[in-house]
């Protein structure tokens, strides 16, 4: 009969416990809903040089849709000198060049974004085509590779980035295949 009547005030304990620790634990997640930081989360207030950024971004964008790169590099170059840590910027900038033919500069800001993010799967991507341009194939591979390791299977330039490997490869295997003595070179020495 004891034990019973332990267990009972053991129990009771045990309840009051987690009814007080849920009571504690949603005053607490009241109070951090209604706090300034986590509202800001919920509506966030964009800071002027924020909504600047934004427009730039989107004008610069606007004319690379259209073909229009010399205008889209201005934009760019004005975004990186307000923030120079965007790698987004760096690689659209790297595309504008490249498509002005302005490739060594281009590869430039593709290397950048990449050590601004070494997951900027579109970097990969505007390096391997600038490296190929300067003939490095090598580098242009490794590159095409990581792009292609990293992109998803939706992403639409994913085809183009295999073909472009399997070219590269086949190049490569060619280069090598000249490189090394025929078969009739081989035997005609033996003799």
């Amino acid at each position: 009969m004891r034990t019973r009547k332990n267990r009972l005030v053991f129990y009771s304990l045990v309840g009051a416990l987690v009814i007080s620790a849920s009571l504690v634990g949603g005053w607490f997640i009241n109070s951090a809903i209604k706090s300034p930081q986590y509202s800001e989360v919920i509506n966030p207030q964009k800071s002027p040089q924020q909504t600047v950024i934004d427009d730039l971004f989107n004008r610069a964008l606007s004319h690379m849709q259209k073909k229009q790169y010399p205008q889209a590099v201005m934009l760019w170059n004005q975004l990186l000198l307000i923030n120079d840590s965007i790698p987004e910027v760096h690689v659209n900038q790297g595309f504008s060049l490249f498509e002005m033919g302005h490739i060594k500069p281009a590869s430039e800001h593709f290397q950048f974004a990449l050590e601004l993010n070494s997951f900027q799967v579109n970097a990969y991507y505007g390096l391997a085509i600038c490296l190929e341009k300067m003939g490095d194939i090598e580098a242009a591979t490794g590159a095409m590779r990581s792009y292609i390791h990293l992109a998803d299977d939706s992403d639409p330039f994913i085809r183009k980035a295999r073909s472009a490997l399997w070219e590269w490869e086949s190049r490569e295997n060619t280069d090598d295949a000249e490189d090394m003595p025929s078969i009739q070179e081989t035997n005609s020495t033996k003799d």
